[in-house]
This record gives structure tokens, C-alpha cells and sequence, in this order.
């Protein structure tokens, strides 16, 4: 009869004690594994969303060129220095050239959106110096995403264009 035990295996004793911890251990080490995959994935996930807001609060950010809708890149004007912080609690302070500037933003992984920038009206001495630092304004609000790469933060449209192009300050700058 197929209920009852085979006369070799004593009755209550279907298997030896060794064989249950083994299969216990492999499906000990199977969940386990099955959880370091799993922080594994979602530790990386969240660090890579914190390493573009973390990022850029590392330095104050000298603006080195703009480039314009058509790809035409142009340097910051000789003489002239724009800079930019982004401090940890979202905020942007700097100059633009002859002015002291503020905003906030928000960085979620590598997108990018920068509110509308106040600033101080002093005048600055020339016009092409108040054309490029209204010029920056202006872009720096339209920023859709953002990349720091071997020192270099750049600022892109929506288009996937960059914009502005950011080196670390000097100290002093």
C-alpha cells in the first residue's frame, strides 16, 4: 500500500537529521541574498538622485560660458564674474556680474528647476555687462536638468541643449 512506510525507513524517520539544517541553510541564504539584492537596488537608486543635488552644493560655481538656442557657445565677458551657490536646504545666491541675486531649486535625480531669481538693482558700468547678466537670469530660470561631470557643472534646456557651462570658483572669486 502506498500509505505505509517501506519496511527499509523506520516509521517517523522519512528523512536523516542532516538533510533538514541543509535545506533550512539554503533557504536561510536564499532570502538573505534575496535581501542584499534588494538594498543593493534601492540604495543605489536613492544615491543616484543625491549625487546630482549633492553635487553642485559642493562648491560655489563660476559661470564660464553660455551657449545660445542655435549652439553658439559664448564665453563670460573678460573682466566680468558670475557665480552661483546652491546650498543644501534649495537655495541659489550669487553674482551675476554687478548684481547680488537669490532663488530657490530643486534637483530630483538629474532634472532641474530653478524659481524666478530676484536681485539688487545696482546699475552695472557698461551695457553689454547689464545685457549679459540679464542674459543669465533669464537661462538660468529656464534650466530643465543638469550634469556635474569631471568638475564641470552644466545646466541644459528642455531641449536637452546646454545652456550653462559652470567650473569650481577660485577662492577668492
Amino acid at each position: 500500500m502506498p500509505d505505509e512506510p517501506s519496511p527499509d525507513i523506520p516509521a517517523g524517520d522519512e528523512s536523516s537529521g542532516t538533510d533538514q539544517p541543509k535545506g533550512y541553510m539554503v533557504s536561510v541564504a536564499v532570502i538573505l541574498i534575496g535581501i542584499l539584492v534588494v538594498l543593493v537596488v534601492f540604495m543605489n537608486l536613492s544615491g543616484q538622485g543625491a549625487t546630482a543635488s549633492t553635487a553642485i552644493t559642493q562648491h560655489t560655481w563660476s559661470l564660464q560660458s553660455f551657449s545660445s538656442q542655435d549652439g553658439i557657445t559664448t564665453p563670460v565677458l573678460d573682466g566680468t564674474a558670475i557665480n552661483a551657490t546652491f546650498t543644501l536646504d534649495g537655495k541659489i545666491v550669487g553674482n551675476g556680474g554687478c548684481n547680488w541675486y537669490s532663488g530657490r531649486y530643486m534637483v530630483q535625480e538629474t532634472r532641474m528647476v530653478v524659481s524666478r531669481i530676484t536681485r539688487t538693482s545696482m546699475a552695472c558700468w557698461n551695457n553689454t555687462t547689464m545685457f549679459q547678466e540679464e542674459r543669465y537670469y533669464l537661462t538660468l530660470e529656464e534650466t530643465d536638468a543638469l550634469r556635474v561631470h569631471n568638475g564641470v557643472l552644466t545646466l541644459y534646456d528642455i531641449d536637452g541643449k546646454p545652456m550653462l557651462t559652470f567650473v569650481p570658483a577660485r577662492a577668492g572669486n
